[in-house]
């Protein structure tokens, strides 16, 4: 008796097993889709402004979602509002054709596509495992940033050169290159050095009545007067309101040129996006670092130097800086968010009675700058020095120069030098 108990308790215990053990029927799953419901695929959205983005996650599976989450992405002139975050939860749980709406704010931050994707996420109910990708549908919209505003400058042309004691014209206008009236169009003229004003001209002119979606405006024309040598950058910014809403810079384009007052050299050094290496091959009018970079500064993110008398870098970023000047003879990094080219206004050599430049190195690595506006063998510019090494570093790469080669003017250098020294170009 005792035998047959046992066995049929076994046999209990192997079918309570069993049903436990039983997996889920292949139709029961949980199946997640995000509809965005704003903005609208291939809308057009004004650049700059601060917009919503909507969605519906909706459980489609044959059993609820738990922990339902929504994460967006995006590519383009686009960010998230100060404050948001990426994956947003949903709802805890969605049952069998539920849905749940979820909203980011994102601000346009220039022109062109942003193309944005949101994905939903969540559990198995059951097992509390993620829900697979196969049963997670995204969405995806495209939307385009437009411009509203585009000025011209007729004259001077880029790069006119002036005498220091001329007066001269700015011609410019404004046309309104989107679908949208604007209203209150105005124009500013701004020069950042070496030339002002004439005076009673005033910074701004008007544009009456409406500027409606293709009209251009007529000519306006501000009378300048030439104050020193150098270049000067001339700016017109349009402004404007569109539905008594102020116009965001980013749907707003100005037009700058740049003129050459007075006497002097001129050296034009190419820079690209990310590092450069570069020195200075004139000695500048003006060595304040703003004044030398006048022309890039809206692309520049940061400007280093190795200061051998500290030792240690000193910066320059346009928030803050530590680094007021650049000088010829010193090499610098420079890191720069787009390929532009920088305008340097300059003389090869001091006038005299002043003696030419030279310049003091210190055993071991100095960054030296090549003071030249011809090649020049790396022999010949660091004679009576005793340099050991040379490296340079141009368009992402390094590389080595031996005694034989060449030195290219706005290039610069990491010299090591085995004792102090003194460079005369």
């Amino acid at each position: 008796m005792g035998k047959i108990f046992s066995i049929l308790l076994a046999l209990a215990l192997v079918l309570s097993f069993s049903v436990v053990a039983t997996p889920v029927s292949a139709d029961q799953y949980a199946e997640l889709t995000a509809n965005i419901t704003a903005p609208v695929d291939n809308v057009d959205i004004m650049g700059g402004v601060v917009f919503n983005v909507t969605v519906n996650v909706t459980s489609i599976g044959t059993m609820h979602a738990k922990d339902v989450r929504a994460t967006i992405e995006w590519s383009g002139n686009a960010t998230l509002k100060a404050g948001q975050v990426a994956t947003k939860d949903v709802a805890t749980e969605l049952g069998v054709n539920w849905s749940a709406e979820v909203t980011w704010t994102l601000v346009c931050t220039g022109a062109g596509v942003v193309s944005i994707n949101v994905t939903p996420s969540g559990k198995d109910p059951l097992t509390l495992n993620n829900i697979v990708p196969g049963r997670l549908h995204s969405d995806t919209v495209n939307i385009t940033q437009k411009k509203v505003l585009q000025v011209t400058i007729f004259a001077p042309a880029d790069g006119y050169a002036l005498n220091v004691t001329d007066v001269f014209q700015v011609t410019a206008n404004v046309k309104n290159i989107s679908g949208l009236n604007a209203t209150d169009v105005a124009l500013t003229i701004s020069i950042d050095r070496y030339a002002e004003l004439k005076a009673g001209e005033y910074e701004t002119r008007t544009v009456p009545g409406t500027l409606y979606s293709g009209d251009t405006s007529t000519n306006y024309t501000w009378t300048l007067n030439c104050t020193a040598d150098g270049f000067s950058r001339i700016t017109v910014s349009p402004s404007g309101k569109v539905d008594g809403a102020a116009i965001p810079t980013d749907a707003l384009t100005p037009a700058t040129v740049t003129v050459s007052q007075g006497d002097f050299d001129e050296a034009h050094i190419a820079l690209v996006e990310g590092w450069n290496l570069i020195s200075l091959p004139l000695i500048p009018l003006d060595s304040d670092i703003d004044v030398v970079l006048a022309g890039i500064l809206d692309h520049v993110i940061s400007v280093w130097h190795y200061d051998v008398a500290i030792p240690g870098w000193r910066t320059f970023a346009p928030a803050a800086s530590d680094l007021d000047s650049m000088e010829d003879g010193k090499a610098y990094w420079i890191n720069m968010e787009a390929d532009q080219t920088l305008n340097l206004a300059g003389t090869e050599n001091p006038v005299p009675p002043a003696l030419p430049r030279d310049y003091d190195v210190v055993a071991g690595w100095n960054m030296v700058g090549f003071k030249s506006m011809d090649d020049m063998n790396v022999d010949d510019y660091l004679k009576d020095t005793d340099y050991v090494r040379i490296y340079g570093f141009e368009n992402g790469a390094w590389f080595t120069l031996m005694s034989s080669q060449n030195m290219t003017p706005g290039l610069g250098y990491w010299v090591a030098f085995t004792v102090k020294g003194t460079i005369y170009p």
